[in-house]
């Protein structure tokens, strides 16, 4: 049998979700098929970094827009998913890592953030838990946290609230288009006017069986957690060089991470840690926040990240195809997922989006070949 919708989305993770979410409100017919559980790749394992400031200069407007939607998340989900927005701090510990912050801040700020540069002097009274070790940091109190762990349930309940049929472990074997667009999964066929692609680091083998190149690395970033502690970071905190993020939750466990590479190929699916990086990412954490030295790492984990030639997320049609699109690969995909499924649903559902996506287009770069050609 083939179940016939007027949108079949692949991909449950938080673009997927709040696409999905999106195009039901809009009154239309969803499917949304994942090929392991909803929400259990990247935005389950991410460390739940709400940033601004540690992000492209680019997509700093997105980051700022999809706040306002985080803001109000638990009165749009019907449940609480740990939002905080309590500022953070972005942290040099060299001269030339301080020349790169105050860069960094100038952009941003043409851009509407309110950032502010500190130096050593300003950090010892502010921000006494930083080591002596940072030589100056900027601190943006747009910069907060939500929980991964609370927001995954939420969104899946709300989205079935909604009427999105939800589809999950379906392989799939192909994808077509004929008189819309047809996936063949070994949970049955299914039928849609229009297709979202919304696959992380998948996607590009989706785009791939309807004939199309989408070039998208894989990255396997490592998270820690600790034990409870009493306070020892003072709010959420990254690295001028994007090799650290620190956090304390609200269950007092701190949150380590920053992007060291783990052990995995999406052809055997490993997600493994690699304790050499690991190392690494702690030591540079107690450099940063020596109080963390005292605690015990109860896990550590690695999940999958899509990332893109030019580190922007794809938003938009694929090639020259009507009906099929795709929304994937955001560094900082759990900060700016909704607002992305968002944009994304409103392309499907209308041709049109209440912010411009033409930065993000998913044809960017066979255009620069051709070009080049």
């Amino acid at each position: 049998m083939t179940t016939r919708a007027d949108v079949i989305l692949i991909g449950g993770g938080i673009f997927g979700q709040f696409a999905a979410l999106t195009l039901a409100e809009s009154g239309r017919k969803v499917v949304l098929i994942d090929r392991s559980a909803l929400w259990s790749e990247a935005s389950s394992v991410n460390a739940g970094s709400l940033g601004v400031q540690n992000k492209l200069t680019k997509l700093v407007p997105y980051a700022r827009w999809s706040w306002n939607l985080w803001a109000r998340m638990s009165e749009r989900l019907g449940a609480d998913v740990g939002v905080s927005q309590s500022g953070g701090y972005k942290i040099a510990m060299t001269d030339d890592e301080a020349a790169r912050l105050a860069r960094s801040a100038d952009e941003q700020r043409a851009c509407g953030l309110d950032v502010r540069l500190l130096d050593r002097a300003d950090l010892r009274h502010e921000a006494p838990w930083l080591s002596s070790e940072v030589v100056a940091a900027t601190f943006a109190s747009e910069d907060g946290y939500a929980s991964p762990t609370l927001a995954g349930p939420a969104l899946r309940a709300a989205i079935a609230r909604a009427g999105v049929q939800i589809v999950e472990h379906a392989r799939i074997a192909s994808i077509r288009r004929q008189n819309g667009v047809i996936v063949d999964t070994d949970r049955g066929a299914f039928r849609g006017a229009s297709l979202g692609i919304t696959a992380g680091a998948w996607s590009s083998r989706c785009a791939a069986m309807l004939g199309a190149a989408l070039p998208i690395a894989l990255d396997v970033n490592m998270v820690s957690v600790t034990e409870s502690a009493p306070p020892t970071i003072g709010t959420m905190t990254s690295h001028a060089r994007g090799i650290l993020t620190l956090k304390q939750a609200a269950n007092r466990s701190c949150l380590i991470g920053g992007g060291w590479q783990g052990i995995g190929t999406l052809d055997d699916r490993r997600k493994e840690v690699d304790y050499d990086q690991l190392v690494h990412n702690l030591r540079l954490a107690v450099r940063v926040v020596p109080g963390l030295a005292q605690l015990n790492v109860l896990r550590s984990w690695a999940g999958y990240e899509g990332v893109t030639p030019d580190s922007l997320p794809y938003l938009g049609r694929l090639d020259d195809m009507p009906d099929v699109f795709i929304g994937a690969c955001a560094r900082g995909g759990f900060t700016l997922g909704p607002i992305f499924g968002q944009l994304l649903g409103e392309l499907i559902a209308s041709g049109t989006t209440s912010h411009p996506v033409d930065l993000f287009n998913p044809g960017r770069f066979a255009y620069a070949e051709n070009a080049h050609d």
